[in-house]
This record gives structure tokens, C-alpha cells and sequence, in this order.
């Protein structure tokens, strides 16, 4: 349950992915052009997640119990991080978000040496706003 609403097979199909990539940033650069489009007109401070190295845009919402996720970044590597976020909670449950552990999933794709202290911790601002 640490990894959202990712299955087994879904984190398993994700470490694949992860390690035939020759290099693991090429790998962050294709999950980047797999996240949905985020709205221009929401690039606003509003929306913007403090504490990130690279600017990241937010939207959430709860509709029947289920999590409506809109996320977004300047920075490709850190909007292929993003898109491992909205793969798992996009959709997710209030139990599976509450239980989502970041590390856990970075660990996991085999990515946390790749993942700055700083840009973890962006990225933990990003969950924990979602969280909240």
C-alpha cells in the first residue's frame, strides 16, 4: 500500500521500464512526456508548491472517494518524477494516499541515489501537500 494504487505488477512493469533504460534520466524524461497536460491558465502561485527546487504546479481534488491529480514542472526531471507520483495517486483511494511513501517508490524503480536530498525534499512537499 506504500506505493498508492500501483499493483504489483504495476511497480514491477515500472522497474522494468526503469532498468532497461541505458541511462535512468532518459527513463524520467519519457515518464515527463507520459503525465497529462496541465492548464495553462493554472500555472499560477496559487497552485505552486513551495520548497521545490524547480517551479511544480499542483491541482487536487477528491470526486467519489477517488483522487483527481493534475501535476506539473519547468524542470523534465523533476516532471518525470511527478508522473511517478500521479501513476500512483492519481485515482487513488483516501487509505492508499494516506499510506503512499515516496521513498518507498523511489527505492523501489531503484532511483533514490538519482534523487538529490533537495529535490527529495521538493518532492516530499509535493506528496505532503497532496496528503493534505
Amino acid at each position: 500500500m506504500v506505493y498508492g494504487k500501483l499493483t504489483e505488477a504495476d511497480l514491477s512493469a515500472l522497474q522494468h521500464q526503469a532498468q532497461q533504460q541505458p541511462q535512468r534520466l532518459k527513463f524520467l524524461i519519457e515518464q515527463a512526456s507520459r503525465l497529462p497536460a496541465f492548464p495553462t491558465e493554472a500555472r499560477v502561485p496559487e497552485n505552486e508548491v513551495h520548497g521545490c527546487e524547480a517551479k511544480v504546479w499542483l491541482l487536487s481534488c477528491w470526486q467519489n472517494g477517488q483522487l483527481e491529480l493534475q501535476l506539473d514542472s519547468a524542470s523534465r526531471v523533476v516532471k518525470g518524477l511527478l508522473a511517478l507520483i500521479y501513476r500512483a495517486l492519481h485515482h487513488a483511494s483516501v487509505e492508499q494516499v494516506a499510506h503512499f511513501e515516496l521513498d518507498a517508490l523511489l527505492q523501489a524503480l531503484g532511483l533514490q541515489d538519482l534523487v538529490s536530498v533537495s529535490r527529495r525534499n521538493g518532492l516530499r512537499a509535493v506528496v505532503d501537500a497532496i496528503k493534505s
